[in-house]
């Protein structure tokens, strides 16, 4: 009996040492993995002067054509959340109305060998602002759901103390009832209370993002002559690009505007520092 117990404990022990040797090789592989992680680079574009005139304001590069008497100018502005956000002005230069919207506006994109990869319009602002509105009710009916679920728990709860109360069994076993009650009381409280937060967070990030973005887009518009309309276009970003070929377009009017883009790791030191 006590050979086979040795032979099980060294099983036992040597389990345990191979466990506590994978648990520390885990670890340095993690920490290894997020030393070696390389920075994400900043995705430039710069707007081709071959075809359009150009100019700067305030640090950005901006071109410009028009057709039809109808102005277009374009400038980079940033990538966030995988768009590419570029800053447009347009001006009826022409002798009627007309209609601006964004949703035609093109993209095509190109690699290295000028070969075209995909063409695709540019996200349409009322439908991105109808899906924000939509993700915030959708988050909100979560929280209210939440909300009464926690309440009806607490119902629930409040019954079985009750019924465990007028109940025929002993004291002893009637704290043990209250107790596991009580107990699933509170986890249910936390986990709907949690999930009330959750749910009301995201249905104020996407009130807060619709707000911003209804302020920032360049809205589909009628514009009278002699006006302008500026704000953002968004189009998808595409990390295999060489190139960019936009395409805006109103009424009879288009012009195309070329960006190259570039990845930039590092730039040479220049003695400022922004710590």
């Amino acid at each position: 009996m006590k050979f086979w117990y040795n032979i099980c404990f060294k099983i036992t022990d040597t389990f345990k040492i191979n466990a506590m040797k994978i648990n520390i090789y885990s670890c340095i592989l993690i920490i290894v993995v997020y030393a070696c992680a390389t920075p994400a680079p900043v995705i430039r574009l710069s707007p081709s002067t071959v075809e359009n005139s150009d100019y700067w304001n305030l640090g950005q590069h901006f071109v410009y054509a028009s057709d039809n008497n109808i102005l277009y100018e374009c400038g980079f502005n940033r990538v966030e959340n995988n768009k590419l956000i570029f800053d447009v002005k347009i001006t009826n230069q022409s002798d009627t109305t007309i209609l601006i919207d964004p949703a035609v506006f093109m993209q095509e994109v190109y690699n290295n060998d000028n070969k075209l990869i995909v063409k695709t319009n540019a996200f349409d602002p009322e439908l991105v602002l109808i899906g924000l509105n939509i993700n915030e009710n959708i988050e909100k009916a979560k929280a209210k759901n939440a909300a009464a679920f926690m309440i009806g728990a607490a119902i629930i709860s409040a019954g079985a103390l009750v019924a465990v109360s007028a109940s025929n069994k002993s004291e002893e076993k009637k704290e043990v009832m209250y107790n596991s009650i009580d107990a699933s009381k509170t986890v249910t409280e936390v986990a709907a209370g949690a999930a009330v937060v959750s749910s009301s967070a995201r249905a104020e990030d996407n009130w807060t993002q619709h707000k911003s973005l209804s302020e920032a887009f360049l809205r589909k518009t009628t514009l009278a002559k002699g006006y302008y309309i500026d704000g953002e276009v968004h189009f998808q970003y595409n990390e295999d690009a060489t190139w960019y070929r936009l395409i805006f377009q109103a009424e009879k009017s288009q012009v195309d505007f070329n960006f190259r883009q570039s990845k930039i790791y590092n730039i040479p030191q220049l003695g400022y520092s922004g710590n």
